[in-house]
């Protein structure tokens, strides 16, 4: 993808797991983006209600209030937030849950840095129509 084709986002990171939050912070900023992180789905939601988010990346496996639910109430505060769900432990079930929340993408542990730079372009990408 063309430098210029790209979008810089604001992107918050929730995930239980340090290395995957580092890691995803690493290639997002030098990606580009503004990335804040943080590791539940009730601290998220705090982050989400003091400012936009154009991404949210979260884990679907979260203590506390699950990704899922995270999503969910997300999606009230921000209808038009892109969303990724990552999981580890992927369903048919989950997916098809993720899709009713209307996630952007479904992506399953471990995954390809450069896939998920690149998918979150495209994510913000779609937001901005262009």
């Amino acid at each position: 993808m063309a430098e210029l084709d790209r979008v810089a986002g604001r992107i918050l990171v929730i995930d239980d797991d340090r290395s995957a939050r580092v890691l995803l912070e690493r290639v997002l900023v030098k990606a580009g983006h503004q990335v804040v992180l943080v590791d539940t789905a009730e601290e998220g939601l705090r982050q989400l209600n003091q400012g936009a988010f154009d991404l949210l990346i979260t884990d679907k496996n979260l203590p506390g209030i699950d990704g899922l639910e995270l999503l969910r109430q997300a999606r009230q505060r921000n209808p038009t937030m892109k969303a990724i769900l990552m999981t580890g432990f992927p369903t048919a079930e989950t997916k098809s849950h993720a899709e009713t929340l209307g996630v952007y993408s479904y992506v399953t542990k471990p995954f390809g840095v450069h896939d998920i730079v690149d998918m979150c372009q495209a994510a913000l990408q779609s937001r901005v129509g262009a």
